[in-house]
């Protein structure tokens, strides 16, 4: 890796977190609740059965459901969604436990330099 991307130090800063993990939380809950639509919409499309139960209708059932086809797809659908709104009260946690090192061990460090 080229050293001019290599970074050896986290630089938080509160206010752009903060700003940045509220735009996070808004377009992940953005997507999250289209993504919800869209499956209502997948499933009531489904329900209707459109491609009709003649030997071309079935053939395309069979294709299109086999191996559980769009369930598989919808289900991974929801996880990956719920992961992506996760991520902001993740990256929250990480940023708050990184700076609560920061302060014991800049604590320690006082009490170090009053022995010497």
């Amino acid at each position: 890796m080229s050293e001019l991307f290599e970074v050896n130090y986290v630089d938080i800063r509160p206010q752009q977190l903060a700003k940045g993990l509220s735009q996070w939380h808004a377009a992940s809950s953005e997507a999250e609740s289209g993504y919800a639509a869209s499956l209502r919409e997948i499933r009531r499309l489904n329900a209707a059965e459109p491609w009709g139960h003649d030997t071309a209708g079935a053939a395309f059932r069979s294709a299109y459901m086999q191996g559980d086809g769009p369930d598989t797809l919808m289900k991974q659908g929801e996880e990956l969604a719920a992961k992506v709104v996760e991520l902001g009260p993740t990256v929250r946690r990480s940023a708050e436990n990184a700076r609560g090192m920061d302060a014991e061990r800049a604590r320690e460090v006082r009490e170090i330099l009053k022995r010497v």
